[in-house]
């Protein structure tokens, strides 16, 4: 027993010691720890500390002249030169780097200060807080290698500070640096309709057409411009941005100070803009507004005049059970007098009796009627009470659809001109520019505009050669290997009958299908039908005809396809051997146009000329060019397509005339001419025989 106290003892003895070390120990850790602080605090003591909110001005040098901020309220400004768009973001960032600024070292006693370049610092920043105070920093020289920069405070040079380089960062740059820059218009590529370029080194036009196809201008003749090249340009606008701000106030007199007095390009763009529409003038909303108050007090007078009607219903109704009431008692009364004369003449008093207990009857009947038609009354009241609070409320529910619809404000496209003046080359590698002569001056990159200015009217040629649908075709003549051929196209227009039902069902009468034409998919029907989809069915006069099980109805209505033939050389041709060559033919499309004259010495190898239903021509021709190309030619222009493209034509082409078969068959004939006949008769016997096995 004693043995195991001595351990408790010891035991407890060794936990106090432990908790005492323990305890020492942490008290130790927490005062080194708050000695390093102070080292570290000493190390880097803390040399500037400014509130934001207590900063009044600064002035600093920018492009080597002073210029000074002040606080006018809670904006800044330029104190020189108010109307200047002082950037309040940039100007808050720049104050809030003065809030603590740390020195990473301390040089005392400095003797020279040329050797920071303190004597003629790099730039001088003057801080004035509300209370008068001034904090003057000059900012030295830079250690490139330990990114650290000299400097001193309050023009004391025996006393320097090294700070990272970074942390007056805020206060380099342009003056336009600390101004709140515009944006580049906004433009929704979709809604551009024309974009001139006038330049120096090129000029044209690119815009759509009433049937919205592009057109290029350029040197006085106007062309199909290809449709994916302009719908390019014209997307490009939403991505143009200005590269710099120059001059927030250019006078006409500056202008040339960036070529805008002469400009070197000016690109004008025509596009949509949607806008909500404005109201005419107050007094049309005052109208309005008046005429909606008249019409609220209608509605109400209308309400209380259908109330007060349904409550002169209920009182007639209540007048009708009163008079059926009189007229009970009026018949009571009348068998109370035959009771009475019945008494003066003294007739028998069973049946006077009898009398008198038939009216008492009577009277419990009337009693029994009153209460049935007061019971109704109740009940129609009641009924037309409930009823006029749903119609209130399925009119109150109306009136906040119609509020809300009327809430959302209505928009149109109005229409809107971008003019963009370009002028010399600035010094970040764009071009100075001024947009709706605007004064305000920017750059823009040299890649965004040569877009526009890099381009001639050869960059937006179509080079698709010779374009017409079959359904416009009327001729087509075709000169290949020395023959002429003539293909005619011949139209059938036939109706096809559509049964609408009432529940949005359409059936056909006419199971022929109807199917549009476009050549270029390779189709031979020309079809203007209301449904692209169409079902066969019958359909009768019953079908039509109201009945006890169905309520519905059927209307017709028709529509017209187009079934296109063809004929080569007024003999049947197929629709589509022919739409195989038509296609390779109207889809021909050049890698490139020749701008030189071009001259042939030998013949076309295909002419074609086609005629429209309206009886215009065009004609282009087929020649050899060199090894690699053929030239199209049509109207003067001169295309270069590819030559096995070409080839794939013409025997297309010998398709349609039957010449590729004949070529084909000869070349799948035995060489071999004088073969005996009793040998091919051999040979077909045991052919005949091989199939049949």
């Amino acid at each position: 027993m004693k043995k195991k106290s001595v351990n408790l003892i010891t035991a407890v003895g060794v936990l106090v010691v432990l908790s005492g070390a323990y305890v020492g120990v942490k008290a130790y850790i927490a005062k080194q720890e708050a000695a390093d602080t102070e080292s570290a605090e000493e190390e880097n003591p803390e040399i500037i500390s400014i509130a934001s909110a207590d900063v009044k001005s600064i002035k600093f040098v920018i492009d080597k002249k002073e210029v000074t901020f002040e606080k006018n309220g809670d904006s800044w400004v330029k104190s020189d030169e108010t109307a200047f768009p002082v950037d309040q973001d940039k100007m808050d960032t720049l104050v809030s780097s003065l809030n603590s600024i740390k020195a990473e070292r301390t040089l005392e006693n400095v003797e020279d200060a040329s050797e920071y370049e303190l004597d003629e610092p790099e730039n001088t920043i003057t801080v004035t807080t509300e209370d008068g105070g001034t904090t003057v920093i000059q900012l030295g020289m830079e250690n490139d290698s330990t990114s650290q920069e000299y400097i001193d405070l309050n023009k004391d040079s025996s006393t320097v500070y090294v700070v990272s380089n970074s942390t007056f960062s805020s206060f380099e740059g342009t003056l336009y640096d600390f101004a709140k820059s515009g944006v580049f218009p906004t433009v929704d590529s979709s809604t551009v309709s024309k974009i001139s370029v006038d330049g120096k080194d090129s000029s044209y036009v690119i815009e759509k057409d009433e049937n919205n196809f592009w057109n290029i201008t350029g040197d006085g003749e106007t062309e199909k411009a290809d449709s994916a090249k302009a719908t390019s340009l014209a997307s490009t606008l939403s991505s143009v941005a200005y590269a710099s701000y120059v001059n927030y106030n250019c006078a006409e007199d500056e202008l040339s100070q960036y070529g805008l007095d002469k400009p070197y390009a000016e690109i004008t763009v025509d596009y949509q803009e949607k806008v909500e529409k404005e109201s005419t003038d107050d007094e049309n909303e005052a109208e309005n507004g008046d005429e909606e108050v008249s019409e609220a007090s209608g509605d109400e007078n209308q309400a209380d005049e259908n109330a007060d009607s349904e409550t002169d219903g209920s009182e007639s109704l209540d007048e009708d059970a009163d008079s059926e009431t009189d007229g009970n008692e009026s018949s009571d009364e009348d068998a109370d007098s035959e009771t009475d004369g019945n008494e003066s003449l003294d007739e028998d008093v069973d049946v006077a009796d009898t009398e008198d207990s038939e009216a008492v009857e009577n009277e419990n009947t009337d009693e029994t009627a009153d209460d049935n038609v007061e019971a109704e009354d109740t009940d129609v009241t009641e009924s037309d009470d409930e009823a006029g609070v749903e119609t209130a409320d399925t009119e109150s529910a109306e009136s906040s659809e119609d509020a809300e619809e009327d809430s959302e404000p209505e928009t149109e496209m109005v229409d809107r001109e971008l003019v963009i003046q370009v002028g010399d080359q600035s010094s970040d590698g764009g071009r100075y520019v001024r947009v709706n002569d605007s004064n305000e001056i920017y750059t823009i990159s040299e890649d965004s505009l040569d877009t526009f200015l890099g381009k001639t009217n050869a960059d937006f040629w179509d080079l698709t050669v010779s374009y017409l649908s079959a359904n416009n075709l009327d001729t087509l003549d075709v000169n290949y290997g020395g023959e002429d051929y003539i293909v005619n196209v011949s139209r059938e227009t036939s109706e096809d009958e559509n049964v609408e039902t009432s529940n949005n069902e359409t059936e056909d009468e006419d199971t022929t299908d109807s199917t549009s034409s476009d050549v270029a998919d390779g189709n031979d029907v020309e079809g203007n039908a209301a449904d692209d989809n169409t079902s066969s069915g019958d359909l009768t006069g019953e079908d039509t005809e109201n009945t006890d099980d169905s309520s519905s109805t059927a209307s017709t209505t028709s529509s017209t396809s187009v079934t296109l033939s063809y004929t080569l050389n007024g003999k049947d041709l197929d629709s589509t051997t022919f739409t195989t060559f038509y296609n390779k033919l109207i889809n021909m499309t050049a890698q490139k146009r020749l701008t030189d004259e071009f001259k042939s010495n030998a013949d076309p190898e295909m002419t074609v000329k086609f005629t429209d239903i309206d009886g215009n021509e065009m004609e282009v021709e087929y020649y050899s060019y060199d090894t690699n190309y053929y030239a199209a030619v049509i109207n003067k222009k001169v295309y270069l397509v590819n030559k096995m493209t070409v080839k794939e034509l013409f025997q297309a082409f010998e398709s349609v005339t039957g010449e590729k078969e004949k070529n084909e068959s000869a070349e799948t004939a035995d060489p071999e001419t004088n073969v005996s006949t009793d040998n091919a008769e051999t040979e077909t016997t045991e052919t005949s025989e091989d199939v049949e096995e």
